[in-house]
């Protein structure tokens, strides 16, 4: 579909992602059409008081964060769009990133009999539905994603369809997410009439949908989501998503770190880390000197120092990766990370970050990984409409909500058909049973 031909498209398209962060929550209106381009049609974002890296603090400010944003974007789609083309948009599917403090995930299995003759989508709704069956106290799934199938001892299938065998085993990597904290942003998400539920992605795990490339996830990736409050790391070991989670460790703590150091505000260091700071100290800079004027007065900062304390904030967060990461290898076995670290997210955009990793790597013992660093940008030149709404680096988030919707759509579609399947079975037996 052409990304200007806008009377082909339908209610199923009309996509608005939600990124809940911390320092601002920011909402998106796009179009995603069947060729896989996206055009941006509203943006809105409202500074958060309603939330902090703790959780919510405060449903009525949440209500009214998420409004001021959402109408922001809204009054943009409804300035652009003339009366014939608004009533195919007016119904939103709805899609929020959940902070990596509130979910957990699940790499489960489930397995069913076959009968004779090829395998069948029923068979492998089956399958799933075993899979997908398992409950955990307090929390909801809200993704279920089939990472491979096994048909008797032949492993690591794709697609099983067609197929022969005793046994299917189905191998799900699932996502979890706190039913308390679902409940209270539904209810915060009252100002948007739409007909369809919304629909909750970890954050962290849709920028690294939208972060990594394909071959990168085949060959094996860690992305890292660098937030305010929290780094969310997703991992992709031979093309499939094994891993998610987040460390509580992101740009707010450097910063905090300068405005400790220097006698800064918050505010102020937050300036002078964006406009000045660079994550890897070097000749040029050791000795300039920065100037920030408080009313009559001039405070002068050292360039070289500024950036040595930068790169001990960007040291411990890369250390409490790697412990992470070791505790992923001891569950899972040893990765295979070919393709190195994607970084992403605000946090990635300090000068010099590549240089600062490859560091660290080379004294912990890593320098395989040394040259396996990316820093990942969002590719304007494949988003029509109002492509400069979307931040460079914090826009990944936005951008890989509205990618993983297609992910989202599909995959729960699969999981509806096995409910149905396993319901009406259900409803079969009972009936047998009642009339026997």
């Amino acid at each position: 579909m052409a990304a200007n031909d806008l009377n082909k498209i339908t209610t199923q398209d009309y996509i608005v992602s939600i990124d809940l962060g911390t320092s601002e929550i920011k909402v998106c209106s796009a179009i995603l059409y069947d060729d896989d381009s996206i055009r941006i049609i509203g943006y809105g974002k409202c500074r958060t008081t309603g939330m902090n890296a703790d959780g919510i603090v405060s449903m009525d400010k949440l209500k009214e964060n998420i409004s001021v944003a959402y109408n922001m974007s809204q009054n943009i789609v409804l300035r652009s769009y003339d009366e014939n083309t608004l009533p195919k948009i007016n119904n939103p599917r709805i899609f929020v990133s959940v902070p990596g403090r509130f979910i957990t995930y699940k790499n489960n299995t489930g397995s069913c009999e076959l009968r004779r003759g090829p395998i069948t989508e029923e068979d492998i709704a089956r399958a799933n539905y075993v899979a997908n069956s398992l409950k955990i106290k307090d929390y909801e799934l809200i993704t279920a994603i089939p990472n491979c199938y096994q048909v008797d001892s032949n492993s690591s299938v794709e697609d099983p369809l067609d197929m022969t065998g005793g046994q299917l085993r189905t191998f799900i990597h699932q996502v979890y997410a706190q039913s308390s904290f679902l409940d209270n942003v539904r209810r915060a998400l009252c100002c948007i009439e739409t007909e369809y539920a919304p629909e909750f992605v970890f954050s962290g795990q849709a920028t690294a949908y939208s972060a990594a490339d394909d071959t990168e996830k085949r060959f094996g990736v860690c992305v890292l989501d660098i937030g305010k409050s929290s780094t969310g790391i997703t991992v992709f070991d031979k093309g499939h998503c094994i891993y998610v989670g987040s460390c509580p460790y992101g740009g707010d703590k450097i910063t905090q770190n300068i405005a400790v150091t220097y006698g800064l505000s918050e505010r102020e260091a937050e300036k002078i880390k964006c406009d000045y700071g660079l994550a890897i100290s070097n000749n040029l800079i050791s000795g300039k000197a920065v100037s920030i004027k408080r009313n009559d007065q001039t405070k002068t900062i050292n360039q070289g120092d500024l950036a040595e304390s930068i790169e001990a904030g960007y040291n411990q967060l890369i250390m409490k990766v790697l412990t992470t990461l070791n505790e992923v290898n001891t569950e899972n076995g040893e990765l295979t990370l070919g393709a190195g670290f994607v970084f992403a997210g605000g946090g990635a955009e300090i000068r010099n970050l590549d240089e600062c990793v490859a560091k660290i790597f080379m004294k912990n013992g890593m320098s395989a990984y040394a040259k396996k660093i990316r820093i990942h940008q969002v590719d304007k030149q494949k988003l029509n409409g109002l492509t400069d709404a979307i931040d460079t680096y914090s826009g990944c988030a936005t951008l890989g909500l509205i990618r993983f919707s297609e992910i989202m759509e599909s995959h729960k579609k699969s999981r509806e058909q096995s409910g149905a399947f396993w319901n009406f079975k259900q409803k079969l037996a009972d009936w047998w049973n009642g009339n026997m």
